[in-house]
């Protein structure tokens, strides 16, 4: 009740000072209302705010707890160039508050350079970052929007005008559940910061819904990302795990992917469900990781190897996707007891596994490394008729020592039967632009 009594006797000074045009002014500089009673504030104290709008800049730099008051619209309007709301001190709780800040700047809407903070249920746009966080460890958001509200004035927005929905450097130990990111750059962002957590979250519309770079310990879990140019981007990273998550539908650029390791080394990934993607799952420059359990499918690449070794690749499922797997100097790599739709093998003593092997033949990837032009030939006649003839140095190809000859019983499908229609027409227009480039070579000649 004190608190609530020092908020409205700061409102009611305020619009007295309005309406006689003499005593409070606020000049430049002067403390908002919620910055006054923020100041004012014990170290522990909750401050429980009521429904209304409260200018920013906003900065906390003591033990508090903000708290909207139940079914209040609490927001924070800030139209500076600093983060509307920053945090200094460890130990902090924000739950339930509207931010609102859509100016198009480098500071992000909520600033966070402590310990221990909570970010709870909040609603954030922005025109900028989402949340960074600086050295800021052992914190938690939860079930918190942040979308991109930033207008771009007389020319197009372009992705990198956006900033990244939660940003870490060198923060340590968070838990971040139960939130939504669309349409910023990417999701989530983590650079030299361990051991972060990241589950049941919702990536949309991004660059990259999850993305690590020198990071170890790492989780992420049970996330789902959709219509990003990749789902998980996995770099320069060790003891990583991506487990349980589902991307879909990481289609719409050349360099889309559900989930990608590049330099990654010690990593699990498993159980999870990648379909309608450019690329299923991509591995390049990569060693000891274990790469079990997951559903591949729909993608117009299964699975991409590049210069990978000495990786545990077991009982995953590849089913509809255009070409099941390609591979490049990927050797001695662990593959077996995966299901291949587009392998038929023979299984000779019934227990369920192909007596005959699967090797991925190297010659596309090959070709295209020497010539990219050649990618217009993805999966046409003449380009699989090639592939065929190609047995050289056959001892060195990626296999599948024992084939699967049936899926598991646990497979499903996420996307619509016509979504995966829609790829098979795209797949179906590749072809026919191959083989138009075909003819326009046999005409001129």
């Amino acid at each position: 009740m004190r608190v609530i009594q020092k908020l409205m006797y700061a409102f009611i000074l305020l619009a007295i000072s309005t309406l006689i045009g003499v005593g409070i002014v606020k000049a430049e500089g002067t403390p908002s209302p919620l910055q006054v009673l923020i100041n004012e504030a014990h170290v522990g104290d909750t401050l429980h705010i009521p429904a209304g709008t409260y200018k920013g800049p906003i900065v906390i730099d003591k033990p508090l707890q903000l708290v909207a008051e139940s079914g209040a619209g609490a927001t924070i309007s800030n139209t500076s160039n600093e983060p509307a709301l920053q945090i200094k001190a460890n130990n902090v709780s924000i739950i339930g508050l509207t931010i609102l800040d859509e100016t198009i700047k480098k500071q992000p809407a909520i600033l966070v350079q402590a310990n221990d903070v909570l970010l709870d249920d909040l609603q954030i746009r922005t025109g900028s970052f989402g949340i960074i966080m600086r050295k800021a460890n052992n914190g938690k958001v939860l079930n918190t929007t942040i979308d991109w509200a930033g207008v771009v004035q007389d020319r197009p927005l372009k992705l990198s005008d956006k900033g990244n929905g939660i940003d870490l450097y060198d923060s340590h130990g968070n838990y971040f559940a139960g939130n939504t990111i669309s349409s910023m750059h990417d999701g989530i962002y983590m650079e030299n910061s361990d051991r972060n957590l990241i589950e049941d979250n919702q990536f949309e519309l991004l660059r990259y819904g999850v993305h690590c770079m020198y990071t170890k310990g790492t989780v992420i879990r049970n996330n789902i990302g959709n219509l990003n140019i990749t789902g998980a981007m996995i770099m320069a990273v060790r003891d990583v795990e991506v487990s349980g998550n589902q991307f879909t539908k990481q289609s719409e650029n050349v360099n889309s992917q559900g989930i990608l390791l590049f330099d990654a080394h010690h990593t699990i990934i498993s159980g999870n469900h990648v379909e309608g993607n450019r690329v299923g799952l991509y591995v390049e420059q990569s060693t000891k990781n274990k790469i079990v359990d997951n559903a591949v499918i729909g993608n117009f690449i299964g699975i991409q190897l590049l210069d990978a070794e000495d990786n545990d690749i077991q009982e995953n499922q590849f089913v509809g996707n255009v070409a099941s797997a390609e591979a490049r100097n990927s050797i001695g790599n662990l593959l077996e007891s995966n299901y291949w739709d587009s392998f038929q093998g023979i299984d000779t003593d019934g227990d369920g596994k192909s007596e005959t092997t699967y090797a991925i033949n190297p010659f596309f990837q090959s070709l295209v490394k020497a010539r990219p032009a050649f990618q217009l030939f993805f999966q046409s006649p003449g380009m699989v008729f090639l592939e065929d003839l190609y047995q050289s140095d056959r001892q060195s190809w990626s296999t599948d020592t024992s084939p699967l000859m049936q899926p598991s019983g646990k497979l499903k499908f996420v996307l619509p039967t016509q979504t995966l229609q829609n790829s098979a027409v795209v797949g179906a227009g590749l072809l026919i632009v191959a083989l138009y480039f075909m003819y326009l070579g046999v005409r001129k000649r």
